[in-house]
């Protein structure tokens, strides 16, 4: 390798490159990792073409110098494999440092995807300024990468906080819009039913007026939270307004989602909330209405939903603290905590 005056090694503020070797020649080999160390960059090296891709699968380098002819596999084939699995978040830049020196390979090395040409001996002055615009584009890229991946962070956190009732951690009315447009389609591609319970606290006027909204508020999410934890997995749930929550049972008739929802009520009254002194029942309750989507219904999502209002202002006009569906029958309350 021809010397130079000055050898300039990487400043310590800025990150070094993972560079990768990929030479045959002994001699060659050793200079090369030795000129690439002395510059700052970390530094791997392989005897042949196959090695150093086995090597860069395991662990991507920032750079590769490969020489042209190599065993097993050659420079150009090792290029172009690199080429194969790279991509715009993961780039990796291939310089040819070879001893031929035409037109004709540097231009077959340029189809092949490589990024710089260096010819042997390599002169030192002209490895570190190659090396140096790698690290400045390697740079630029881990920049963007976690620019992108801050922004993608933030992009998630607020699609879900748009979707988030803020007050009980629910899903909310927009979530429950979309959810529905693929809950319609599946109904009608696959013959799925489904259930809607409509859940709503009884005399929930009366216990804010008693106790004052910061109770009430702590109320909803104390309910909220317990019907959630009731249901199954796949169940789902969100704020539909004010005090009242829907959950959306998939493969659930409605007897089944009957019986599902009843025991949801009795864990709801076993909180035990002490409810106003005005209200018809010791402890805080809920009522729910439920009705069915299949292939055989009419009227859509929106008649679907009115249908488990309907069952709940039944459930309501029974005496409360019940389950009721939309065929007119209604759950039994259990037996209520003194």
């Amino acid at each position: 390798m021809t010397q130079p005056t000055l050898i300039a090694p990487t400043p310590a503020t800025e990150e070094g490159l993972k560079v990768l070797i990929a030479e045959d020649d002994a001699d060659s080999r050793q200079g090369l990792e030795l000129a690439v160390r002395l510059l700052g960059h970390s530094c791997a090296v392989a005897c042949d073409g196959l090695e150093a891709w086995e090597m860069h699968q395991a662990d991507r380098a920032d750079v590769v110098l490969a020489d042209w002819s190599m065993p097993k596999l050659d420079g150009i084939g090792l290029c172009q494999r690199i080429r194969s699995i790279d991509s715009s978040a993961a780039y990796t830049h291939f310089v040819f440092v070879t001893g031929i020196s035409d037109k004709a390979h540097f231009i077959e090395a340029m189809h092949a995807g490589a990024d710089d040409y260096l010819t042997k001996p390599v002169d030192l002055d002209n490895l570190r300024a190659r090396l140096e615009v790698a690290r400045r584009a390697v740079t630029i890229q881990r920049q963007g990468d976690a620019k992108h991946s801050a922004l993608r962070r933030k992009s998630d956190r607020d699609f879900r906080a748009a979707r988030t009732d803020p007050l009980t951690a629910m899903s909310n009315r927009l979530e429950l819009t979309e959810n529905l447009e693929v809950l319609a389609s599946r109904v009608d591609r696959y013959g799925h039913p489904y259930s809607a319970a409509l859940c709503d606290i009884d005399s929930f006027k009366a216990y804010n007026d008693c106790f004052g909204h910061l109770a009430g508020d702590d109320v909803l999410r104390r309910v909220a939270h317990t019907i959630h934890a009731g249901l199954r997995r796949g169940d789902g749930f969100y704020r539909f307004g004010g005090e009242e929550f829907l959950a959306i049972l998939p493969e659930q008739s409605l007897a089944e989602s009957a019986a599902g929802m009843n025991r949801v009520r009795h864990e709801v009254e076993e909180l035990r909330i002490i409810h106003a002194p005005q209200a018809s029942m010791p402890f805080v309750t809920i009522s729910v209405g439920i009705a069915e989507l299949n292939p055989d219904s009419t009227g859509g999502i929106e008649d679907w939903l009115r249908r488990a209002d309907t069952a709940l202002y039944l459930a309501k006009a029974l005496g409360r603290n019940r389950v009721a569906t939309e065929e007119g029958g209604a759950e039994a309350t259990l037996p209520r905590l003194r």
